[in-house]
């Protein structure tokens, strides 16, 4: 049977052993709403190179099994030392995105452009972040791909530099 409880104030015990208790159902747990359940991290450090005009992986992903439905999930990403290249044209371009079970959570574009058509080359460090509502507790594995939109080719890890990506499961 299910019902609802409303209440204005509920006092406890002002002293004594159990003046700051809270009891919960066996079986249940009680989460503060803000509050970091689990951290995850993994890292990557080999250089990926791509010339693909469609996302493929760059080798970078961490999974993270929530622990409530109603958790979400904080995802970050540090790109270091990654970047877009053409030898020998003006627009170099390419786009950085977090994706879960096929859909993009998060995308980003980067791009150089060279007025004298000489060559284009843009490298540096990349932070994505993208709180998700997944709703479940099962396994979730978040990626990051790239793709290249112009140029020779687009890369992560240049030098074989270090990336890495967190998973916070956040209480709701």
């Amino acid at each position: 049977m299910a019902g609802t409880l409303t209440v204005q104030n509920i006092e406890g015990p002002s002293s004594g052993s159990d003046a700051n208790t809270i009891l919960i159902p066996s079986g249940q747990t009680l989460y503060a709403p803000g509050h970091v359940l689990q951290v995850v991290q993994a890292t990557y450090a080999t250089e990926t190179v791509s010339g693909s005009g469609s996302f493929t992986d760059t080798g970078l992903s961490v999974s993270i099994t929530p622990t409530s439905t109603s958790s979400k999930v904080l995802v970050m990403v540090n790109i270091a030392s990654a970047g877009v290249v053409n030898n020998s044209g003006a627009d170099a371009r390419g786009n950085f995105r977090i994706e879960r079970g096929g859909s993009t959570m998060l995308g980003s574009d980067i791009r150089a452009y060279d007025y004298g058509n000489s060559g284009s080359i843009l490298f540096g460090a990349f932070f994505l972040s993208f709180l998700d509502s997944p709703a479940s507790t099962s396994a979730l594995t978040y990626k990051l791909q790239q793709q290249l939109s112009a140029g020779a080719s687009i890369r992560v890890c240049e030098g074989d530099n270090t990336i890495a990506m967190q998973a916070m499961e956040v209480a709701a």
